[in-house]
């Protein structure tokens, strides 16, 4: 009879979605879990000595409330890995330039990441993850600030407050302390930080060659040319900082990372992701779409059938833009467009958000692949007028290295064009801000800086970039977009003309039909993951439903 009712109480909540409150926590079956992790949390904190205790209260000051804030952690793949419990200010209680004057946390940009992944697969660099425990209470803090722990941390101290000499989970200033302190051990070791990227760092060796470390808040992605080199930085860092080694990358930062050393080729995936907000929204098992949206599609604002909680349909279009963000640029044109309208989202912009949500109910295993030879190459489009509200233009790239995606974008240019020929103008010079970036961040790990390539399908563009003569069309061109002209000329940047049928940029800047949207993302290095390929299946033979 137990045992039934214990199976009947662990199937009544949800193992995918965190608890809100302590009380939910312990009506929970697995609350021993929780509860011996909670009690390690504690034991962790007095060792470190994280707050001293004061006797009585000090009036001048205001002690900030603690709570215990419980979490399920899952792997890229969406399976439950642990449970964490962690010791949480309240951060709304903190004085701007009192208690606090500068936030940030350290985190990679997602070129970066994805440029590491890329020359990985290609010269066969050893990739670690490393995991540091407890990140933010390495640092010392740089306030005066005092914190009300919790009654059951110290009955003690139940009418104390203590004062906090290291920043705990919340604070504001805590992941900037904790970047501080992380790139002092770095550097003591002899890592250099690079300037385009100042959370990655190179480690060079005589013996173990070179190593790259890649921050990202509190994990490491560690990769080398040698393993000797990666097991002595994860030494290092070891001895330094708690940390818990998970060995051969898997997952990082939400993303699958799947390698198949024999054909040099590695993929970054979000299937985990992707099957919770399928779940989450009850669309795992409705017939999948071909695309996330249909070449017809125009998207408008009506005023006509505003939806009651507007909240749900920009929660979901959120969850989407990660996805459009780190591995998926097949959707980002979708899901772009739809998050125009989350002020005052309607009912047809639910119906289409929904749509994309069936697209990758059948494609929920594709993700960025690289393994291939190619060198740094862009292609940029334009897609002129596009938006009917404001009949402004829209603005798509994509940047790959060796074989598969490493930066793109979609964006709605800020002011209305007279002609094609000036909104791919526009773009060619968007682009080419984002290609300055890639240009100075890859020939340090190992790509060739030279000219890089850029494709446009627009001749009228391609003549503008080329030629330096203003006409009377051109003279009210504003002057930041002429430096796609001025950095060809440097010898940076080479344009090419490319026509429209063969250009993969035209994917980010519009609704592509069926046939077309499949060469877009076959072309720009999106393909079916490992897990895939291992179980024999494959994507795409059920996408049988219309959007």
């Amino acid at each position: 009879m137990a045992s039934g009712t214990a199976s009947a109480a662990e199937a009544s909540w949800d193992s995918h979605k965190s608890p809100a409150n302590e009380k939910q926590t312990r009506a929970r079956p697995v609350w021993p879990r929780w509860k011996k992790v909670n009690k390690e949390e504690v034991v962790t904190h007095k060792k470190l000595g994280t707050w001293s205790h004061l006797k009585g209260r000090d009036k001048k000051h205001k002690a900030v409330k603690t709570r215990f804030v419980f979490d399920i952690k899952h792997d890229a793949e969406g399976k439950m890995t642990r449970y964490t419990a962690r010791l949480v200010a309240q951060r709304f209680n903190q004085v701007p330039e009192c208690d606090f004057d500068e936030t940030w946390a350290p985190v990679s940009n997602a070129a970066t990441t994805r440029a590491l992944f890329s020359v990985a697969a290609t010269t066969g660099l050893e990739g670690h993850h490393v995991d540091v425990k407890t990140a933010f209470v390495i640092a010392k803090m740089d306030k005066e600030m005092y914190i009300k722990p919790p009654d059951d941390v110290d009955p003690k101290v139940v009418e104390e407050m203590c004062r906090l000499n290291l920043p705990l989970y919340g604070k504001q200033q805590a992941g900037r302390l904790c970047a501080f302190k992380l790139d002092k051990e770095l550097k003591e070791m002899g890592a250099v930080r690079y300037k385009e990227d100042p959370y990655l760092y190179a480690w060079f060796h005589a013996v173990h060659w070179r190593v790259f470390i890649l921050v990202a808040v509190v994990e490491l992605i560690v990769a080398g040319e040698k393993q000797n080199g990666v097991e002595a930085v994860k030494r290092f860092v070891s001895a330094k900082f708690e940390v818990r080694d998970m060995g051969e990358v898997n997952d990082f930062i939400g993303m699958r990372v799947m390698r198949n050393w024999a054909a040099k080729t590695l993929t970054l995936s979000n299937p985990g992701h992707t099957a919770t907000v399928l779940e989450a929204i009850r669309k795992d098992k409705e017939t999948p779409n071909k695309t996330p949206m249909a070449s017809w599609v125009r998207l408008t604002k009506t005023g006509a059938g505003l939806l009651p909680e507007g909240n749900r349909c920009a929660g979901l279009v959120g969850s989407l833009l990660y996805l459009s963000t780190t591995t998926r640029p097949d959707i980002a044109f979708a899901v772009g467009v739809l998050s125009r309208f989350m002020s005052c989202p309607e009912e047809n912009h639910m119906r289409k958000a929904k749509g994309v949500l069936r697209y990758l109910r059948g494609t929920t295993r594709l993700g960025a692949v690289y393994g291939g030879s190619e060198l740094l190459q862009g292609f940029v489009d334009a897609d002129w007028a596009g938006d009917i509200d404001g009949r402004r233009s829209t603005t798509g790239f994509v940047f790959t290295c060796n074989g598969g995606p490493i930066s793109w974008a979609r964006k709605r240019q800020s002011t209305v064009y007279s002609s094609m020929a000036e909104a791919e103008y526009v773009a060619a010079a968007m682009a080419t801000k984002e290609l300055l970036l890639l240009r100075k961040l890859l020939p340090p790990l190992g790509v060739d800086g030279g000219a890089v390539p850029m494709r446009d399908d627009n001749l009228s563009c391609f003549a503008l970039v080329n030629n330096p003569e203003e006409t009377g069309r051109t003279k009210h061109v504003e002057v930041a977009n002429h430096m796609a002209r001025d950095y060809q000329a440097r010898g940076d940047v080479a344009f090419y003309f490319l026509p429209s049928a063969d250009m993969p940029a035209d994917g980010l800047t519009k609704p592509l039909p069926s046939p077309a949207f499949t060469a877009f993302w076959a072309a720009v290095g999106v393909g079916e993951d490992l897990g895939v390929a291992a179980r024999g299946a494959g994507l795409g033979d059920p996408l049988l439903g219309e959007c």
